[in-house]
């Protein structure tokens, strides 16, 4: 599962909010993501005061059982009646980049956990993870560029 990532970068980020549509995931299940984001696509006119540029998947509420929750959506300033929010906190993030299908996202995100953030000697902080997909990934073709912003502290 190990794959060759990139160098990362230390980044700091101020508090917003993304908002969407969520699924409740696991480690080991990761399956309804695709779904997810072809429901939100559908819907993502429908987000009020859409921060242009950008579309985030954010991991949060994540447990000990490897539950977490997953939310495919837009920044905006404020949340939108049928579609769920998660507020993300200002912090320092170290920030990967995935180049490449989609597809292969999975084996980029093991190898930060698991070799690229402990080799660095960075600790993960408790907050949010998020996907940053922006005008380097194109979502017709699932090839690109994504970034993967881990808060550390």
């Amino acid at each position: 599962m190990i794959v060759t990532v990139p160098e990362h970068e230390i980044r700091e980020r101020a508090a917003f909010r993304v908002v969407g549509l969520s699924v409740e995931c696991s480690l080991e299940d990761t399956s309804a993501i695709p779904a997810l984001w072809q429901s939100f696509n559908a819907r993502e006119e429908d987000v009020l005061n859409a921060v242009s540029g950008a579309a985030y998947g954010v991991c949060c509420n994540a447990d000990e059982a490897g539950r977490f929750k997953y939310l495919a959506g837009l920044e905006a300033v404020q949340g939108t009646p049928g579609m769920d929010f998660v507020e993300i906190p200002a912090n320092r993030y170290a920030v990967f980049t995935h180049r490449g299908h989609i597809a292969g996202l999975p084996k980029t995100v093991y190898t930060i956990w698991n070799k690229s953030l402990p080799d660095a000697g960075l600790e993960p902080a408790e907050a949010p993870v998020f996907e940053l997909y922006d005008k380097r990934f194109d979502p017709e073709t699932g090839r690109g560029s994504v970034e993967i912003w881990v808060p550390v502290s």
